[in-house]
């Protein structure tokens, strides 16, 4: 008894001298540090700035009426005072408006055909055409908005004139026989960032981690430093893979526990987003999320000879990474092939996770199975890390002199 407590007590030294050995490694190389610290602090800003604010007011529009009646300006004066739309140009013909659209002065055509009143006066339709340029989503919704409120307006105003109501009750009851509110739950302003922000959030912690850690263990198989960790050191002899596994992953973790209360605390009360869940559930629920990506990491970075490497591996996967996480592209509408990777990514869960908690105001109990599927992937890749880092020490014993001494398993 007395010599098995012996070993957790050495195994317990050992585990906390590689943690300190490996806040060595990743300050003094500025690659990581980059990775670790700046990636994190910034990319969420950056993201945020783009989507902020996530409603566009007076988007400019140019107006072509063909028909010059004063119904066809009454039309184009309401567009004008939409809060959504601001008209900067009365064009004479579609050309002159294509020409200030392809300048950036407008992101906007509105054209009013000829026969607009005629039709109207007759009791027939007359559909207007606008022109939008699609190069931003969020100037296209807003012109839309503004486009559909002014003519469903116009039209209840023509119905009651043509039905000779002059009550504003009757009025009332013409316009909107069935009167509907909406209410934009977890989203108040309807907005693309409040949807997207939260899963972008999730995704750079994970990414960041996994380039770092793929950097990290690449420039030290590149320069031979494994050993370091097992050969010619005090204690080493009684180092197994487990202390190592353990003291890089406490590592990383306790460097990034400071990041994640940065990126999903810090950003979204800057911005404004909805924080509706307690704190300390978001704390206790990233736990898992971090040693899953942690242990992913340390995984995958067996591919990585040489420090490049995760720039090759691993940052084009930040796309279908957010695909899989079904934020963007739904579960039900992904082919199982998909939906089955997905489950071996630790954002998929830890995405739909944050979004109830953080969005929708869930608590810890409410998101149990995807904490327990986060608790799951990190025993997963924890003996995956095992595997790998048994063969990259074996393997890199076999190329020096250290046959001689005890390995990481305590064999000969």
């Amino acid at each position: 008894m007395k010599r098995f407590f012996r070993q957790i007590y050495i195994g317990f030294l050992n585990t906390c001298r590689i943690w300190r050995d490996e806040y060595t490694f990743v300050f003094r190389d500025y690659g990581v540090m980059l990775f670790f610290f700046a990636l994190p602090f910034a990319y969420p800003v950056v993201y945020a700035l783009i989507y902020n604010p996530e409603i566009v007011r007076d988007v400019p529009m140019a107006v072509v009426d063909d028909c010059r009646t004063p119904l066809s300006r009454e039309l184009a004066r309401d567009m004008d005072a939409s809060p959504e739309v601001e008209v900067v140009s009365y064009c004479a013909n579609m050309e002159e408006a294509k020409e200030l659209m392809y300048k950036r002065k407008c992101f906007g055509i509105l054209h009013i055909p000829g026969d607009f009143s005629r039709k109207l006066m007759r009791g027939e339709q007359s559909p207007v055409v606008l022109f939008c340029d699609m190069s931003m989503l969020i100037n296209y919704k807003s012109l839309l908005i503004a486009v559909t409120d002014v003519t469903l307006k116009m039209g209840g105003e023509l119905q009651c004139a043509a039905l000779g109501s002059d009550s504003p009750k009757e009025k009332q009851v013409i316009m909107n026989p069935i009167p509907s509110s909406s209410v934009t739950l977890y989203n108040p302003e309807s907005g693309y960032g409040t949807f997207l922000i939260p899963a972008v959030l999730v995704l750079i912690l994970q990414q960041s981690l996994i380039l770092g850690i793929g950097m990290l263990a690449g420039g030290m198989y590149e320069k031979r430093r494994m050993r370091f960790y097992y050969y010619n050191l005090p204690g080493s002899e009684n180092r197994n893979v487990i202390h190592l596994i353990l003291g890089k992953a406490l590592c990383y973790y306790s460097l990034y526990i400071i990041n994640a209360i940065y990126v999903l605390h810090i950003v979204p009360w800057m911005f404004r987003f909805p924080q509706n869940a307690p704190q300390w559930d978001i704390y206790i629920f990233i736990t898992p999320f971090l040693l899953a990506t942690i242990l992913l990491g340390m995984t995958l970075s067996v591919f990585c000879k040489e420090r490049e490497d995760s720039f090759i591996l691993f940052v084009f996967t930040s796309i279908p990474f957010l695909f899989l996480s079904g934020i963007t592209w739904p579960d039900f509408a992904m082919p199982d092939f998909f939906r089955l990777i997905a489950q071996f990514i630790p954002s998929t869960f830890c995405v739909k996770g944050f979004v109830h908690m953080n969005t929708m105001g869930a608590t810890i109990h409410d998101v149990e199975g995807y904490y327990l599927s986060l608790w799951g992937l990190a025993l997963l890749y924890f003996f995956s890390a095992f595997l790998v880092y048994r063969y990259r020490i074996l393997k890199e014993k076999g190329k020096g002199d250290a046959g001689n001494v005890r390995n990481v398993f305590g064999r000969r």
